[in-house]
């Protein structure tokens, strides 16, 4: 037997449980981290929104009141100084937190612009400090700084052509210049009687939001990066427990199982004794049930093919002596009488016969019978009615009669048998100078005579006469006829097999198929008249078994 290779299943059991457990919590762990992560994302969501609607809110609110504060200012050109003071005022009291009742709204811009449009003025928050310019003459607003120029190149492509002295209404953008975001908010000053006077845009300042987000994101790395130490940890403690479990769990699980590979390789190479040695009732123990029970069965079966092997020996053996209780297939010549046998048993051995010998005088004797039944019961029949038959000649030194041939046989089956089994039989003795023959009957078929007419046709006879089986009656006493012989007639002696075996429509081949079947061949030699019938019988038959045993000898008077 080839050398098992390979890992063996308990290593199977554990290193699939282990690595099981490895993926879950590994999974586990990049789900944990992933869920973090994404509450961290939500959660700076939700500040940059509320941060940004804040903005929203506190410039959508103050742009139009310092439109209107600025309105009446900016119709007095005498007034700069008292814009700037507004616009400062109001940039640097927004930025001012030591005063606890001033709140920061992060207003870090400021810029008033004339309808030219050119600056009046602008605040700026920076880190140095407020700075606040007021040009000489309405400055230009390329010289006003990067942030005043930014603001304003959106501010017009926000509004579009209504920058060009018309009303513009109120719009919201964002500038970034030099790494600082603002939230612009720009808006017309109108005189409802002169029309546009100019424009205010007001800056608060984004920067906390960038603050914010950087300070989340660290938050949020180093919560994910504990939330992997933490899950690492616990994993490798879980994998560890989960490790000495599978262990355990495959040793108890895969020790069974190797028994029962043990000792179905025992099995295997020949010892039919090995069994399991069973301790559980769970799966595992009812298959070692089933195993034993398997082994037992083999054993027994192991013991029955033995058994049957030496039976089949001896049906062999059986079989071989019974075909020596049967003359050959040879056709037999003898004076004006030539006939040849055909003897083919349903089992290995059979329970019909025939038989024929020489007697004094140029006589022929053939003796054709059928035991109930057939196999090996019925094959020690036919050897106790063989050797009866030899006695009977032996006695009357080859003189003997049918009816006394019948008697000694019916003598020797009953004694024998004790009526469990019996036999038909038809003896008769024809003499081969007189062209006659002597016939009697124990409960067999008639053998039939076929005689050519003058027509071509011929007609069929029977060789009619009754008595008891043999074997039924120890006291039974046989008839015995005689008819006389014409050259060219046929003989047929036959069991009944060869009427009642069926076809694999389960229709008998019957008595009427066979006489048609001897008409077709009764002009033939005996040998080659035997064969053709026997074929057509074949013929019909086909390859359904065979329910009985079937012998026939034909006989031809020349």
């Amino acid at each position: 037997m080839a050398k098992r290779g390979g890992p063996s299943l308990s290593v199977k059991m554990i290193l699939t449980t282990t690595l099981l457990i490895v993926v879950t919590v590994v999974g586990s762990g990049v789900l944990n981290v992933m869920n973090i992560r994404r509450v961290f994302d939500e959660r700076t969501e939700r500040y940059v929104s509320l941060f940004t609607e804040q903005r929203k809110t506190a410039g959508v609110g103050a742009a139009p009141l310092f439109e209107r504060t600025l309105e009446g200012m900016i119709a007095n050109t005498g007034q700069d100084p008292d814009i700037k003071n507004l616009i400062s005022d109001a940039v640097s009291k927004d930025t001012k937190t030591d005063d606890k009742s001033d709140r920061d709204y992060g207003l870090r811009y400021a810029a008033v612009f004339d309808k030219q449009p050119k600056v009046i003025t602008q605040c700026l928050e920076k880190d140095t400090g407020l700075q606040c310019e007021l040009p000489p003459q309405h400055g230009d607003i390329s010289q006003m700084g990067p942030v005043t120029g930014a603001a304003w190149e959106k501010a017009v492509k926000e509004w579009g052509s209504a920058a060009n002295g018309k009303t513009a209404p109120l719009v919201q953008y964002d500038v970034d210049v030099d790494g600082a975001r603002y939230r612009m908010f720009a808006i017309s000053i109108d005189d409802p009687t002169v029309g546009r006077l100019g424009s205010l845009i007001l800056g608060y300042d984004l920067a906390p939001l960038d603050t914010f987000e950087q300070r989340a994101r660290e938050e949020k790395d180093e919560a994910s990066k504990r939330a992997a130490l933490y899950t690492g940890a616990v994993g490798a403690l879980f994998a560890l427990i989960g490790t000495l479990l599978a262990i355990f769990q495959g040793l108890s699980i895969s020790r069974p199982i190797k028994q029962l590979a043990w000792k179905a390789d025992q099995i295997a190479r020949g010892d039919l004794e090995a069994r399991v040695d069973i301790k559980t009732s769970d799966e595992i123990g009812f298959l070692g049930k089933n195993f034993n029970f398997m082994a037992d069965q083999i054993t027994i079966l192991l013991q029955q093919t033995a058994e049957k092997a030496r039976i089949e020996q001896e049906l062999e053996v059986a079989r071989a002596i019974q075909e020596t209780l049967v003359p050959g297939s040879d056709p037999v010549h003898r004076n004006t009488l030539t006939f040849a046998g055909f003897y083919q048993p349903a089992a290995q051995t059979g329970g019909d016969w025939w038989t024929w010998s020489e007697l004094v005088g140029n006589k022929v004797l053939l003796v054709i019978g059928d035991v109930t039944g057939h196999g090996v019961p019925s094959a020690m029949i036919t050897a106790a009615a063989k050797a009866a038959c030899d006695v009977a000649r032996h006695v009357h030194g080859d003189d003997v009669t049918v009816a006394r041939l019948l008697e000694i046989m019916n003598h020797a089956i009953f004694e024998s048998a004790q009526r469990r089994f019996v036999m038909t039989c038809f003896a008769s003795i024809v003499d081969t100078r007189a062209r006659t023959i002597t016939y009697a009957n124990a409960g067999h078929n008639f053998p039939y005579l076929f005689r050519a007419g003058a027509d071509g046709k011929g007609e069929f006879g029977s060789l009619m006469i009754r008595g008891n089986r043999l074997g039924d009656d120890p006291t039974s006493r046989y008839e015995t006829k005689t008819t006389d012989l014409v050259p060219g007639d046929v003989i047929v002696w036959y069991t009944d097999g060869i009427v009642e075996c069926e076809n694999e429509g389960g229709e008998e081949y019957g008595e009427k198929r066979f006489r048609a079947s001897v008409r077709r061949a009764a002009a033939l030699d005996a040998g080659e008249m035997r064969d053709a019938i026997v074929g057509d019988a074949v013929g019909y038959f086909g390859d359904t078994p065979r329910k009985d045993d079937i012998t026939m000898i034909v006989g031809r008077i020349h």
